[in-house]
Protein backbone atom coordinates (compact mmCIF):
# COMPACT_ATOMS: atom_id res chain seq x y z
CA UNK A 1 0.00 0.00 0.00
CA UNK A 2 3.09 2.20 1.08
CA UNK A 3 4.60 1.93 -2.83
CA UNK A 4 1.34 2.28 -4.38
CA UNK A 5 1.13 5.92 -2.23
CA UNK A 6 4.77 6.46 -2.93
CA UNK A 7 4.66 5.98 -7.01
CA UNK A 8 1.25 7.38 -7.26
CA UNK A 9 2.71 10.65 -6.06
CA UNK A 10 6.12 10.68 -7.70
CA UNK A 11 3.80 10.48 -11.00
CA UNK A 12 1.99 13.45 -10.02
CA UNK A 13 5.22 15.25 -9.15
CA UNK A 14 6.61 14.28 -12.36
CA UNK A 15 3.41 15.35 -14.53
CA UNK A 16 2.89 18.52 -12.93
CA UNK A 17 6.68 19.62 -12.18
CA UNK A 18 7.32 17.95 -15.81
CA UNK A 19 10.77 17.23 -14.03
CA UNK A 20 12.17 14.43 -12.32
CA UNK A 21 9.88 13.53 -9.46
CA UNK A 22 12.98 12.68 -7.19
CA UNK A 23 15.41 15.76 -7.53
CA UNK A 24 11.98 17.55 -6.99
CA UNK A 25 11.67 15.72 -3.72
CA UNK A 26 15.35 16.37 -2.60
CA UNK A 27 15.11 20.03 -3.51
CA UNK A 28 11.42 20.22 -1.27
CA UNK A 29 13.44 18.26 1.55
CA UNK A 30 16.50 20.53 1.29
CA UNK A 31 14.28 23.60 1.76
CA UNK A 32 12.63 22.70 4.56
CA UNK A 33 15.58 21.12 6.53
CA UNK A 34 15.89 23.01 9.84
CA UNK A 35 19.68 23.74 11.16
CA UNK A 36 18.15 24.86 14.56
CA UNK A 37 15.70 23.17 16.60
CA UNK A 38 14.00 24.44 20.25
CA UNK A 39 14.61 22.33 22.85
CA UNK A 40 12.52 22.78 26.41
CA UNK A 41 14.93 23.03 29.44
CA UNK A 42 14.13 23.70 33.24
CA UNK A 43 15.76 26.62 34.65
CA UNK A 44 14.75 26.53 38.18
CA UNK A 45 10.88 27.46 38.22
CA UNK A 46 10.50 28.19 34.93
CA UNK A 47 11.08 26.62 31.39
CA UNK A 48 12.62 28.01 28.63
CA UNK A 49 12.72 27.38 25.38
CA UNK A 50 16.64 26.80 23.91
CA UNK A 51 17.88 26.83 20.62
CA UNK A 52 20.17 23.42 19.63
CA UNK A 53 22.03 22.58 16.51
CA UNK A 54 20.87 18.98 15.42
CA UNK A 55 23.18 16.52 13.29
CA UNK A 56 22.50 15.71 9.68
CA UNK A 57 20.91 12.34 10.57
CA UNK A 58 18.68 13.91 12.73
CA UNK A 59 17.57 16.97 10.58
CA UNK A 60 16.39 14.50 8.47
CA UNK A 61 13.85 12.64 10.44
CA UNK A 62 12.49 15.98 11.64
CA UNK A 63 12.09 16.73 7.82
CA UNK A 64 10.30 13.61 7.31
CA UNK A 65 8.22 14.19 10.32
CA UNK A 66 7.02 17.37 9.30
CA UNK A 67 6.33 16.70 5.85
CA UNK A 68 4.06 13.50 6.81
CA UNK A 69 1.98 15.77 9.53
CA UNK A 70 1.66 18.12 7.01
CA UNK A 71 0.28 15.74 4.03
CA UNK A 72 -1.94 13.96 6.75
CA UNK A 73 -3.45 17.50 7.64
CA UNK A 74 -4.29 18.10 4.10
CA UNK A 75 -7.75 16.75 2.72
CA UNK A 76 -8.01 14.11 -0.10
CA UNK A 77 -5.89 11.04 -0.29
Amino acid sequence: MAYQIIYRAMKKIQQKAKKNSLSVLRQTIRGVTPDIVVKARRVGESTHQIPIEIGSTQEKSVVIRWLLRTSRKRPGS
